[in-house]
């Protein structure tokens, strides 16, 4: 694809127009003046993390990064600091569709492996929702496996179906559940 420098000017010129407007003489300033606001790690951190795109957050990091009021800790550190209150809160985590799910806490190497290659195998599938918390699970029907036994392999990791209201229950939710 062919780059238009004159409309690249164009918007550069717009930019630097826009930022005059506030005072701002060039696109350093706005960075250092981003910078000057940002209070703390914990500031820094929120903002980094709220970027989505992790090339752009590099390079956010970078710019303001010699500006900070304070020494900044290396943009892993802070990654890595929200990535384990998000697993510690349990928020909900934006899927590839662009919508929530509900939380599913990190698993080891050995069993993403084994999920992924039920997965593959598997001829049937069965996704059990619970009707109270929305959590999913999804079970796998391996080799000669039928419906039933991938039914009991599910009631065996804790769900549960309420027969009153035709509906399933998490291994978390409150259930009445057989001894």
């Amino acid at each position: 694809m062919p780059i238009d420098l004159g409309q690249n000017q164009k918007t550069k010129a717009f930019v630097d127009r826009q930022l005059r407007r506030f005072g701002v003489h060039s696109i350093n300033d706005a960075i250092a003046a981003l910078a000057r606001t940002i209070r703390d790690h914990k500031h820094l951190e929120t903002f980094l993390t709220s970027i989505d795109s992790q090339q752009d957050r590099q390079d956010v990091y970078e710019s303001i990064r010699p500006h900070l009021r304070f020494t900044p800790k290396p943009l892993d550190v802070y990654v890595a600091s929200a990535g384990q209150m998000a697993e510690r809160e349990q928020l909900p985590i934006l899927g590839e569709d662009g919508k929530l799910h509900a939380f599913k806490p990190a698993q080891d190497v050995r069993s993403q492996a084994q999920e992924t290659l039920d997965r593959y195998m598997a001829e049937k599938t069965l996704t059990l929702t619970c009707y109270k918390c929305l959590a999913e699970d999804t079970f796998y029907a391996l080799n000669d496996e039928t419906k039933v036994d991938v039914t009991i392999r599910a009631r065996k990791a804790g769900w549960v179906y309420d027969i009153a209201k035709d509906k399933e229950i998490c291994p978390k939710c409150p259930a009445v559940r057989p001894n």
